[in-house]
């Protein structure tokens, strides 16, 4: 690109080096800016020629030293295995975890710094002695002495991490560049191993001093050109800090300073900043400027998108509109932000928060039932279901759908499931993961499977396979340091480890680096010029970033030392900033103001550009500043659209419904909220079930349904005598503990649960003292069938229109009794009970009135199940948390006796509710009225 910076190195270099080009090595900012570069060449050469090596600047400092870049975890390791052997009381390993970074990236800037170590950190040590000589000596000794050794001990721990990190050839940064001052000499035996001539250092800022030492080196034997982007504005201003470095290297090398631009004051330029209302905003309106501009191929290749912020990475690729055909991403793609990840992350919650009643016994492990829930939902975890039996993610939904409890037991899963044929589910289930070497290698071992899986599928899923591979190397990384440390660590640590190395890990896009518009992050524009840059996220903490590293030494010991502050971070990114804007044609600045947000506040470079730059009143610089207007909403399409014609597929899931039978709670469903039960029963959308550690009120209702069921169960079809009472009541507090039991309930003796509990012994202990009070006094009392599930009953229907419609009808009764020579249909309940809910004038009303329908359908069901009765049935509700418990009798028209006229009167409304139900006419939408329900609110 004409008139950039790399476009004049080029010139430069040809005309001096032409035919010596695979001489030189060339040094830049980035492995980026080397692919411009390398562009720039080949459009200026019109023959074939050998191009000269080129290097990041901290890939080359590594390469010399014939060393690989240490990851954060590699170094955390290294770190704690020299720590541990160098001080007397050393922390866990966890709480190490929380300040060791500190402490290396002390040791990076240190050697940065090539500062002398042994003289630092004895007068670090000094320091912290005489801040503490006046502490409490008596009531601290122990935590002093821990203290004054540790500072004592870094001079030591810092040489042995340095050795052992060498010992396996890596390093971190600071140590590969004090290496080669060390030994400058390195330098020029590795230019002639290679046949090299000469360094060409392009487009540098902010050089540690160790850099700074390297370069004085190679300038002194003559074996280095250096071209700065250096911009007059900046460098001869002494106020600008993005000028800081620049000044002082022109003073340190003055014979190097040959290249000074005029490009920020000179070249014509449009800036414009725009805050939006969110952060998702500033997605939607860079897609909607893209979509608005204009742009040729070759102007696509001009432009830059720059993300201050790489989470943005997502929403912005989702924004960009299909007319930009090419797009390439070169910050890699972090993968924490994978699909794949939400499989190990649904591991971790499942093992994070079980309970172990028993050490000693892997079948007193609980799992969480939401947490098995998400497991068997995850996409990646069904994959492996289904290699093993295509039924199992079905059979684990029955499993949780009966279950109506917080924790289900690894026993209960692995009996019903039949796990002992699958190894692989019998370990996430049945084997007790209590460290972290057990389960990296299951983690490891799933991997492998998941592996092979993705080969044998053979579908081209190349991200998936990479990630696993990367997750992998991971794991691996994880048990080498096992086996070498015998270090034990806890499973919550060993999480907060796997993730954050997750998120330093960056899977490279495929694809043409040079065609359409770049997605960069900032760091990666340094000497790279565009004719059009989006710069979003500019907002303090984004730009520039906020240090979140702690510093074992303090600013004023970091200044005596010559050691990078703070400062020197902000004149850094200072620097890249202005550098980016300073040459292209147009900028769009782009930022968050919501002040809700910790990022509502613009970046301070938006200020300098408003209140410095602006005021200069610079024809050649047009600055705008303004909020966007523009809401970015999804586009609102016809809620009623999908609800409008009730198709074959509809049609034929009723028909199976009815097959199967239509329970009271189903067709109340349906009259309630037409939505829901389209959602629900249609197309299988099951409610979220409130999955806490605590009993809430549906599972109170489950525990005291079966406690009573089991305390009446041996006294089935005989009259009840109050001896029979006094059996029954003695039982109580067994079979509230078995129906606890047979819940797998856990942590009943903490918080609400022991309250819930005791409610539950107060209200069946009072429950069964009233049902003695009424055999006492006379009252003939003959219980017939307990939480009785009636035979399917076919229901005789007028619908005609519908070819091969069989409606069966079914349900659950609470209880059947013969109290004083009639039947009582019971339906227990324990949350409140109005009597208007179970009084009608007109069965017209039944839609309305869902109590009544439930205690109708259960008498139509007995009256069609028995073959022959004699006395009268009355069916209702019995309140049990109400103080008398007293038989709530349902009355339609002040009539309470269920004959024959109710039931076939009951029939004919029944029937028009199942005639609206197939009208092909009839859409599933909700009624209004004051209650929504979930799908409608």
């Amino acid at each position: 690109m004409k008139g950039s910076f790399l476009y004049k190195i080029s010139k430069i270099l040809l005309s001096k080096y032409e035919y010596s080009l695979s001489d030189l090595v060339i040094v830049l900012p980035s492995r980026r800016s080397s692919v411009f570069l390398i562009k720039e060449l080949s459009q200026l050469i019109s023959k074939p020629v050998w191009l000269p090596e080129m290097y990041s600047i901290e890939d080359f400092f590594f390469t010399i030293n014939n060393l690989k870049r240490a990851t954060n975890l590699e170094l955390f390791f290294k770190f704690y295995t020299i720590y541990r052997a160098n001080v007397t009381n050393p922390h866990s390993i966890e709480r190490c975890y929380k300040w060791a970074n500190g402490l290396i990236n002390d040791f990076n800037e240190i050697d940065k710094g090539y500062v002398n170590h042994i003289e630092l950190f004895n007068y670090l040590s000094d320091v912290k002695r005489i801040e503490n000589w006046y502490l409490d000596i008596q009531s601290n000794q122990n935590e002093i002495n821990d203290y004054s050794i540790f500072f004592k001990s870094l001079g030591k721990i810092y040489k042995e991490f340095a050795d052992c990190l060498l010992s396996d050839k890596i390093s971190y940064s600071g140590l590969s560049q004090r290496l080669i001052v060390d030994n400058l000499d390195k330098v020029k035996e590795w230019m002639m191993d290679n046949k090299k001539k000469r360094i060409i250092f392009l487009g540098l800022d902010a050089l540690s001093t160790s850099q700074e030492k390297i370069i004085d080196y190679l300038i002194k034997d003559n074996l280095c050109d250096i071209f700065w982007d250096a911009d007059k504005y900046f460098v001869e201003n002494i106020e600008q800090e993005s000028g800081k470095f620049l000044r002082d290297y022109r003073k340190k090398w003055p014979s190097k300073f040959n290249m000074l631009s005029d490009d920020f004051i000179k070249n014509q330029k449009e800036i414009k900043i725009i805050g939006t209302s969110k952060n998702i905003s500033q997605s939607k309106l860079l897609g909607s400027i893209l979509n608005s501009n204009k742009y040729s191929k070759e102007q696509l290749k001009k432009v830059a998108i720059i993300l201050p912020n790489e989470d943005l990475l997502l929403p912005v690729l989702e924004s960009i509109p299909k007319k930009v055909e090419d797009i390439n991403v070169t910050m890699g793609y972090k993968l924490i932000h994978h699909p794949i990840v939400s499989l190990f992350q649904n591991l971790f919650s499942l093992y994070s928060n079980k309970k172990n009643i028993d050490s000693n016994s892997n079948k007193n492990i609980f799992y969480l039932n939401s947490d098995i829930k998400q497991l068997i939902d995850n996409p990646y975890f069904q994959v492996l279901l289904n290699s093993f039996n295509k039924e199992l993610y079905k059979d684990f939904l029955i499993l949780l759908r009966y279950s109506n409890f917080n924790y289900i037991s690894s026993e209960l899963i692995a009996r019903k499931l039949c796990l002992h044929k699958y190894p692989m589910l019998n370990k996430i289930f049945l084997i007790e993961f209590n460290n972290s070497i057990k389960l990296t290698n299951y983690l490891l071992d799933l991997v492998t499977s998941i592996l092979e899986l993705v080969e044998q599928n053979n579908n081209h899923k190349i991200i998936e396979y990479e990630c696993l591979y990367e997750i992998e190397e991971l794991l691996l990384l994880f048990r080498k340091f096992f086996d070498t440390s015998n270090e034990k660590i806890s499973i919550s640590l060993f999480r907060i480890l796997f993730f954050q190395s997750l998120k330093n890990i960056k899977l490279n896009f495929s694809g043409e680096p040079l065609n359409g518009i770049q997605i960069m992050g900032l760091l990666e524009t340094r000497a790279i010029d565009f004719d059009e840059v989006f710069i979003l996220s500019a907002n303090e903490g984004d730009l520039p970033p906020i240090s979140n590293t702690s510093s074992f030494i303090p600013i004023d010991i970091k200044l005596k030392f010559n050691i990078r502050t703070d400062l020197d971070i902000a004149a850094i990114y200072s620097s890249n900033f202005f550098n980016l804007i300073k040459r292209p044609k147009k900028t769009y600045i782009i930022y968050n103001q919501d002040f809700s947000s910790s990022s509502g506040e613009r970046s301070r470079y938006i200020n300098q550009l408003l209140y410095e730059i602006k005021p200069l009143q610079n024809t050649s610089i047009s600055i705008s500043d303004n909020l966007s207007m523009q809401e970015f909403v999804l586009e609102k399409k016809s809620q009623h659209s999908i609800f409008k014609l009730k198709n074959n597929y509809i049609i034929e899931t009723l028909k199976n419904l009815c097959v199967s039978g239509l329970s009271p709670s189903t067709i109340n469903l349906y009259n309630y909220c037409k939505k829901q039960f389209y959602f629900e029963k249609i197309i299988g959308v099951s409610e979220n079930k409130n999955f806490e550690n605590t009993i809430d009120n549906a599972q109170l209702g489950s525990l005291i349904h079966r406690i009573l069921q089991k305390l009446y169960e041996p006294y089935l079809h005989i009259f009840l005598t109050v001896q029979i009472m006094e059996k029954i009541k003695n039982s109580i507090d067994i079979e509230i503990q078995n129906a606890l039991g047979y819940y797998s309930l856990i942590n009943l003796d903490k918080g609400k649960n022991v309250l819930v509990i005791e409610a539950i012994n107060r209200i069946v202990r009072s429950f069964i003292n009233n049902e003695l009070n009424l055999v006492s006094s006379g009252n003939k009392i003959m219980i017939e069938y307990l939480e009785y599930n009636t035979p399917l009953q076919s229901f005789s229907h007028s619908i005609s229109n519908i070819e091969n419609l069989k409606i069966n009808l079914k349900g659950q009764i609470d209880r059947i009794d013969v109290f004083n020579n009639h039947y009582r249909i019971i339906d227990y309940k324990t949350g409140s009970v109005q009597g208007k809910d179970l009084k009608t004038s007109n069965l017209i009303d039944l839609t309305s009135k869902p109590k009544i329908l439930q205690l109708l359908l259960y008498a139509w069901l007995f009256d069609k199940s028995m073959q022959t009765k004699s006395i009268p049935i009355f069916a209702g509700v019995i309140n049990l948390r109400a103080r008398n418990f007293t038989f709530q009798k349902c009355s339609v028209n002040k009539q309470f006796e269920i004959n024959n006229s109710l039931l076939s009167s009951f029939e004919q409304e029944l029937n028009k509710i199942f005639i609206n139900m197939f009208n092909e006419n009839e859409n599933f939408e909700h009624f209004d009225r004051q209650d929504k329900c979930r799908f409608c609110d």
